[in-house]
């Protein structure tokens, strides 16, 4: 045992000197448009600064410096660049597009861009075929080379070598080439080209030195049979830790809400086990990506409906993150997964009229299930992003603190609070 806390105490101190994701400096209009690792609109805007006949008015500015900053080696005559077209989601062969290519009389060059999506079969072997004097650009968050699947002929007979892929970063090239243009922009075009720096430096920040932690790991548990079984207990062991984090803020949220239960007349459901965060379905939480919804469940006692088997619950739940909020559930309902009733999964207008008489209609907003819910920032957008709100997937910052007991009460207590003001307030 005492080998693997000393590996895991060397690796925490190793994490002290990663920097936090640093929250977005003011309004961001990526951000608010949840655009901000859309490939697809991070391309565009790309290939409309390096259009130099682009909206943004300057020419052929941006694609000047990209050449002189980014691609040093490669011919960019003056005459050259303001004949450059600069095309997105350009048609190739097999119903594929490349994201963007910069054309003109001397050289053709197809740039892939990566961010969260995966690589394809083939699909640099394929992109490469249409350079032309010039490497295949792959631009990934932090320039890192594409593996032999995306690299290799899509039949196997081929594989493309990595000295003809040109790896450039979001974190690096791309935001070092637009911070170095600010000085020589203004109006309109300064203030859309810092937003677009800013959204970048959010989404990577952090993340490479994390990358590399994970990476240097990786290679020391490959240094000897005992190091890799060391790792291989250490991965089962913190999906147990994980499951059991969840199970302790459920179990400190009982704990807290004790009065608001007296208070608002609410019951401990106990019937329905597959819903409760204390069932051993929950222990597979970490398997995929889907969640099986762990949650704690309070009948409304004076929410009585025609039909007697039906239940308006208040529920604490975390799917990613964790939220609270009012939903029906049917005890005689055909069950989904082998336990006694179901989900409402249709909140019907008759259901809805009904719920109307013991929870205010003003925050009654049907979705599946739920009748209202929020987060414990008291947010009501559906969003996995948010810092001051614990991520159980991704396991954000939030989540984290949640192992210190201390700051697991507090955030819990502040969280009740802001659960009784936004939703156990508007029981009539």
């Amino acid at each position: 045992m005492e080998h693997y806390a000393q590996l895991l105490k060397a690796v925490s101190q190793r994490l002290q000197a990663c920097p936090p994701l640093r929250p977005l400096s003011e309004y961001n209009i990526f951000s608010a448009l949840g655009v901000m690792e859309n490939e697809v609109v991070m391309c565009r805007f790309l290939a409309s600064l390096l259009n130099p006949d682009g909206s943004h008015g300057m020419g052929p500015l941006f694609l000047r410096s990209f050449f002189q900053e980014v691609l040093p080696d490669i011919p960019s005559g003056g005459t050259l660049l303001s004949h450059t077209s600069v095309e997105t989601e350009f048609p190739i062969s097999g119903d594929r597009r490349i994201d963007i290519v910069l054309r003109n009389a001397c050289c053709s060059i197809p740039i892939e861009v990566k961010l969260n999506a995966g690589e394809q079969k083939g699909q640099c072997y394929d992109y490469y075929q249409y350079a032309q004097n010039a490497p295949l650009i792959y631009l990934t968050k932090f320039g890192s080379a594409p593996s032999e699947y995306s690299r290799a002929k899509p039949d196997g007979s081929d594989l493309l070598p990595l000295e003809r892929i040109r790896c450039i970063s979001w974190s690096g090239h791309i935001c070092r080439w637009l911070r170095g243009l600010l000085p020589r922009l203004d109006g309109p075009v300064k203030q859309a080209v810092m937003q677009y720096i800013d959204a970048i430096s959010h989404f990577t920040s952090g993340q490479e030195w994390k990358g590399m932690e994970l990476e240097q790991s990786a290679q020391a548990a490959l240094t000897s049979p005992e190091f890799f079984r060391a790792g291989l207990v250490l991965e089962q062991s913190m999906k147990r830790a994980k499951v059991t984090l969840i199970r302790l803020v459920f179990d400190c949220f009982k704990e807290e809400l004790e009065p608001v239960v007296v208070k608002y007349g609410l019951e401990l459901e106990r019937n329905t086990v597959y819903y409760s965060y204390e069932h051993s379905s929950h222990d597979a939480y970490y398997n995929s990506n889907a969640s099986t919804y762990p949650g704690l469940n309070y009948v409304i006692k004076k929410a009585v409906f025609q039909k007697d088997t039906l239940q308006m619950w208040f529920r604490i739940e975390i799917d990613h993150n964790l939220f609270a909020g009012f939903a029906l559930f049917d005890t005689a309902a055909e069950p989904k997964y082998g336990y006694s009733g179901c989900q409402v999964d249709q909140i019907t207008p008759e259901l809805l009229k009904e719920a109307s008489q013991y929870l205010d209609r003003d925050i009654i907003t049907p979705a599946d299930w739920w009748l209202a819910w929020c987060y414990p920032n008291s947010k009501h957008q559906d969003d996995d992003s948010y810092p001051d709100v614990p991520n159980f997937k991704q396991i954000n910052q939030c989540a984290i603190d949640l192992v210190d007991p201390q700051k697991r009460r507090e955030y819990i207590q502040k969280a009740v609070k802001v659960f009784e003001r936004e939703l156990l307030a508007h029981l009539l």
